[in-house]
C-alpha cells in the first residue's frame, strides 16, 4: 500500500511539471493526496496490529506451573469449514495454556487458503512459535507454542514407508529457575498403515528415551490405552509414563511425562471448532533436590476432582454446560 501510494505521489508531480491544464493538475494531485493518506492510514493500521505484544511470561509462575495442551486443530477450519483461529485462541486463553502442541496444521498452501496460523496464534497469545516441518514436507503439520524462551528444537520425519510422512518436535523450553525442560510434539501415522504406526512409535519411544531432562510428551499415537504400541510409548526404553492410565476412552491424544510434577489433568469439549478435543496436564518444574526427594511419588496415579491452590485449578467456568460449547467432558470434572 505505502509503495502504490509513493508512486502515485511521484506520478502526480510529473503531472504537476506538465505542460497540461493546470486545473487537471490540481484535481489530480487532490485525488493522489487522498489515496496517500488513505494508504498511510491502513499501513499504520496494519502495522499497529502486528506490533510486539511484550514478552511472553507464564500464567502461575509462584507455583513454578506449566499448563500444556494438545489440540488436533483439522487446518483451522470448523466443522462448517469457517476460519476457527479467534475461537481457538479464546479457548487458549481462557485455560491458560503455557505450551500447546497443535496437529494438523498445514494451511500455508492455495487450497487451504495459504493462512499462516502459527504467525496470527502466537502474535495474538503473546507466545514464542515453532512452526514444526513445513509445508514442503508433505505432512499434516505440527506446530508449539510456548510461554516459555524455545532455547533449542530439532524437527523429525519419522519413518513412514507406506503413508503419510509423521512430523514431531523435540523442544527445548528454559523455564523456572532456568531449568530445561524438553517437549514432544508429534503426529501419528492413521490406523491403515499399521507398519507405519509401529515404526514411528519405535523412533519416538527412542528420542524420548534420550533425554533425562523434565520431559512431556504432546501427541496423537493412533492407540488403545494399555495396548499395542501404548506400551512402547510408555516403556523403560522412553521413561515416559501416561498422565492418566486409568482414562480408558481414548484413542488419538495423549500426554506422557517423566521427571516433572503431574498436578492435574482435564479434557475439554471442542465445540464446533474442530474433529477433536482439547486434553491439558498441569505440571509443576522441580529443581534436581525436589525431584530427587519425590521420587517415585510424581508418577502417583491417585486422582482427586478437588484443588484448594487457586494457581493450579482449572477455570470453573467450563464445569457442567461449560462456555461457548466447550465444557469439561468425558472425565465429566478436572482431576487433580
Amino acid at each position: 500500500v505505502l509503495g502504490i501510494s509513493t508512486a502515485l505521489v511521484l506520478i502526480g508531480l510529473l503531472f504537476k511539471k506538465s505542460t497540461k491544464p493546470v486545473e487537471l493538475s490540481k484535481k489530480f494531485m487532490r485525488l493522489v493526496s487522498l489515496f496517500s493518506l488513505a494508504g498511510l492510514i491502513l499501513t499504520g493500521a496494519f502495522t499497529y496490529q502486528l506490533r510486539p505484544t511484550g514478552v511472553p511470561t507464564p500464567h502461575h509462575p509462584d507455583s513454578k506451573l506449566i499448563t500444556a495442551g494438545i489440540w488436533t486443530i483439522h487446518f483451522g477450519l470448523d466443522n462448517d469449514m469457517w476460519a476457527s483461529e479467534d475461537r481457538m485462541i479464546s479457548l487458549i486463553k481462557d485455560l491458560e495454556l503455557d505450551v500447546v502442541g497443535l496437529l494438523e496444521t498445514d494451511s500455508q498452501r492455495i487450497v487451504m487458503g495459504n493462512r499462516d496460523l502459527t504467525s496470527k496464534l502466537a502474535h495474538d497469545l503473546n507466545m514464542y512459535a515453532d512452526f514444526g516441518p513445513g509445508p514442503n514436507k508433505h505432512t499434516w503439520g505440527c506446530v508449539l507454542l510456548s510461554k516459555f524462551p524455545i532455547v533449542n528444537s530439532t524437527h523429525y520425519l519419522l519413518p513412514s514407508p507406506v503413508g503419510e510422512l509423521a512430523p514431531a518436535i523435540h523442544a527445548t523450553l528454559r523455564t523456572y529457575d532456568d531449568t530445561l525442560v524438553d517437549v514432544f510434539v508429534f503426529h501419528s501415522g492413521q490406523e491403515e498403515d499399521v507398519e507405519d504406526r509401529r515404526l514411528q512409535t519405535a523412533a519416538l519411544a527412542k528420542l524420548m528415551g534420550s533425554s533425562d531432562r523434565p520431559t512431556f510428551l504432546l501427541s496423537y499415537l493412533v492407540t488403545e490405552p494399555l495396548k499395542g504400541n501404548y506400551n512402547t510409548h510408555v516403556s523403560d526404553i522412553s521413561g515416559m509414563h501416561d498422565i492418566d492410565p486409568s482414562d480408558d476412552d481414548r484413542w488419538c491424544e495423549y500426554i506422557l511425562y517423566k521427571n516433572i510434577k503431574r498436578s492435574g489433568y482435564a479434557r475439554v469439549a471442542r465445540g464446533s471448532i474442530t474433529d477433536t478435543e482439547l486434553q491439558v496436564g498441569k505440571f509443576q518444574v522441580l529443581n534436581d533436590e525436589e525431584l530427587v526427594e519425590a521420587g517415585s511419588s510424581i508418577y502417583n496415579t491417585d486422582w482427586t476432582n478437588e484443588q484448594e491452590n487457586d494457581d493450579l485449578k482449572f477455570p470453573d467456568k467450563f464445569r457442567g454446560d461449560g462456555e461457548n460449547d466447550h465444557f469439561y467432558h468425558v472425565l465429566s470434572d478436572p482431576r487433580y
